[in-house]
């Protein structure tokens, strides 16, 4: 078992891809699809960092770490904010929560249940929205791979994300509330285009994963109705397959594990190793 904590990555000169994981509603998703995606890529020899935006610190936890906050060794996001480490210096590795194994290509920027403060404290910022684009350079050619986790709402922590992102991943269910959430998403990312697009932000979504998928019509015909909407509306856009509803992805969940390492063999691990290939993060 290798628990040695290893070194981050040296700057290579390697293209980096940004991926902005967001939606405009709460639960869509997002930081299952960033743990599993994390897992796989970094298991397919991507060198991979997860970067969690949210106070939920979901991804944070299934990727090693239940509680950030409660050990004053382990640097969070806030820390960074606060000025009191660099984002290069609060990376940490990745790793497995119930046996505390490395996840060998895989690093982290640990989030915080003081990220609720975030606006606050970079209100007196300047270009406040561009913060984390800033930040990132420390990070670019260093990784194949930077995931940003964003919260289900448009704060100003998603707002930096979408802006600092080379792609921009939507996330929803075949469910009303996540599927209005696109459009709420799509909004925000067209307004922010307007003052920010010069910089080479993007102009709309680049990519849509719809999690918890009914299996057929007799699960519930309203929900297959949305999402065969999701498709019609988005095209191309929708990646394949739907991960349908599993009951193993709560149980990960719940064992603070990405689904990807806690039942490999689920249908919904392997719908999310087709994501991941779907989006060319790995063949």
């Amino acid at each position: 078992m290798n628990t040695e904590t290893p070194t981050p990555p040296p700057v290579t000169g390697r293209q980096t891809r940004i991926l902005t994981l967001a939606s405009g509603s709460a639960g869509s998703g997002k930081s299952t699809l960033a743990g599993a995606l994390a897992e796989q890529a970094a298991a397919h020899g991507l060198t991979v960092c997860v970067i969690g935006l949210d106070r939920q610190r979901d991804v944070s936890r299934l990727l090693g770490y239940d509680d950030p906050d409660a050990d004053e060794n382990l640097p969070t996001l806030m820390d960074v904010v606060d000025g009191l480490c660099t984002l290069d210096e609060a990376l940490v590795p990745g790793r497995h929560s119930k046996t505390g194994e490395i996840l060998p290509g895989l690093w982290l920027v640990l989030e915080s249940d003081r990220l609720d403060a975030l606006t606050l404290k970079l209100a007196g910022v300047t270009a406040r929205e561009l913060w984390l684009t800033q930040q990132l350079k420390q990070l670019e050619g260093r990784f194949d791979l930077i995931l940003l986790d964003c919260p289900g709402n448009m704060d100003l922590g998603t707002q930096n994300a979408l802006i600092a992102g080379t792609e921009i991943v939507g996330c929803t269910k075949s469910q009303e509330k996540e599927a209005r959430g696109l459009t709420a998403l799509e909004d925000k990312i067209a307004h922010l285009h307007q003052s920010y697009g010069f910089l080479g932000m993007r102009d709309g979504l680049d990519w849509i994963v719809i999690g918890e998928g009914v299996t057929n019509i007799s699960q519930g015909k309203l929900y297959f109705e949305i999402e065969q909407q999701v498709r019609e509306a988005y095209g191309d856009l929708v990646v394949a397959p739907t991960v349908r509803d599993d009951v193993k992805v709560p149980e990960a969940y719940s064992a603070s594990l990405p689904i990807t390492l806690y039942n490999p063999k689920s249908d919904a691990a392997a719908a999310y190793v087709a994501i991941g290939k779907a989006m060319k993060l790995y063949s």
